[in-house]
């Protein structure tokens, strides 16, 4: 048996992990899903009588249901274009390269253990219900719209204005100024009363707005089945991490590792199983009084930076752990020896050779999301 990773080249997570695996002598493959259609060619046969069955091979790798028993559902990859392909037959092929890797994911290892559940992903990814979950497993939320209506986007800020009001979307969002080289990202910023005279700007991309929440500092819990690694991140030590902590690339905060109280951990635990999660890196707030405020939770967050800056937070080998064994506990004895680390992953130059790899024997990825401005 193994252990599948489903994900797109170039991915240091996918990286570290597959290092850290081979070091815990756990066997694994990983299936870049936008190597569909150029070089992945996956199969599912299903009827007369018999159970749905998956298959793909792939540059010299090759799987089929029932040969694994947890999958790592990094990222979903986008489908690459073939070279020359018209506009128009991409697409209808591209459309069809999606639901080809839908049904492959249903059916090649139904009765894994999933990091994390597809069903339960796409679930997840929809904040509002996070919110509500959140809520009903005890932990303290901010009052929250989701709007693209001029009128209730400015009740709401009236209702809010003393306190204050922050506007941020839910998916972040970078851009790339090609007259000067310069890359933008748009964070969580604080609403202004100039920010809401134009009907047309605020009608024309629905947002989150939320009542300002004051901070001591945040929090980045990363939870991985009944384990929770806090992270305490100080966002009000310097101005431009205020409001948003991943602001300042420049010089980004340091984490410190903390023992959440046991009452707030449990409901982090509690939130994952009700949002059918087997990770998930949760960001939360603690405010001057000390209380614990839930901002959301990312259902396949970063954590490798984490450990990069708090070497003492075991994250790449207890992720190991948790996908060899399929379950992480308080109890459990985590695969390997202290020797596997992100710091001894860095140090080993595996990252450059798995990404020379990537572009030899896998489809050239280009990551969505990076808006071009002229």
């Amino acid at each position: 048996m193994s252990i599948l990773i489903l994900g797109f080249p170039g991915d240091v997570h996918i990286h570290a992990v597959r290092w850290a695996l081979d070091q815990a002598g756990a066997d694994h493959h990983a299936l870049y899903t936008p190597d569909l259609p150029q070089v992945l060619r996956a199969s599912v046969r299903l009827g007369g009588g018999m159970a749905p069955t998956a298959s793909f091979h792939c540059e010299g790798t090759a799987g089929k249901t029932g040969d694994y028993d947890a999958v790592w559902f990094r990222r979903s990859g986008l489908s690459m274009r073939p070279p020359g392909m018209p506009d128009a037959d991409w697409t209808i092929a591209e459309r069809e390269c999606d639901h080809h890797i839908a049904i492959l994911r249903h059916h090649l290892a139904p009765n894994a253990y999933w990091v994390n559940d597809p069903e339960a992903r796409e679930r997840a990814m929809l904040k509002s219900p996070q919110l509500e979950a959140a809520r009903r497993c005890g932990l303290a939320t901010p009052e929250t719209l989701y709007s693209n209506d001029p009128d209730e986007i400015r009740r709401f800020y009236a209702e809010h204005s003393e306190r204050g009001v922050i506007f941020k979307l839910v998916h972040q969002s970078y851009w790339h100024a090609q007259a000067s080289g310069a890359r933008h990202a748009l964070f969580t910023t604080e609403l202004r009363d100039e920010d809401l005279r134009d009907d047309a700007a605020l009608s024309v991309c629905p947002a989150t707005y939320q009542r300002k929440v004051e901070k001591r500092y945040e929090l980045r819990v990363t939870c991985m089945d009944e384990v929770c690694f806090a992270a305490r991140l100080d966002s009000q030590s310097r101005e431009k991490t205020r409001m948003d902590w991943r602001s300042d690339f420049s010089q980004p905060l340091v984490p410190q590792r903390v023992e959440l109280p046991p009452q707030v951990e449990e409901r982090c635990v509690q939130l994952l199983r009700r949002l059918g999660l087997a990770f998930g890196c949760i960001d939360l707030i603690v405010t001057p009084e000390g209380d614990y405020v839930f901002l959301e939770v990312n259902e396949m967050g970063q954590f490798l930076f984490v450990e990069e800056r708090a070497p003492a937070i075991p994250l790449l080998r207890a992720f190991a752990t948790l996908l060899a064994d399929r379950k992480l506990t308080r109890s459990s004895r985590l695969v390997g020896s202290d020797r596997l680390n992100y710091a001894a992953y860095l140090a080993c130059g595996d990252f450059d050779r798995a990404c020379a790899a990537d572009a030899v024997h896998h489809a050239p990825y280009q990551v969505p999301g990076l808006a071009l401005e002229p």
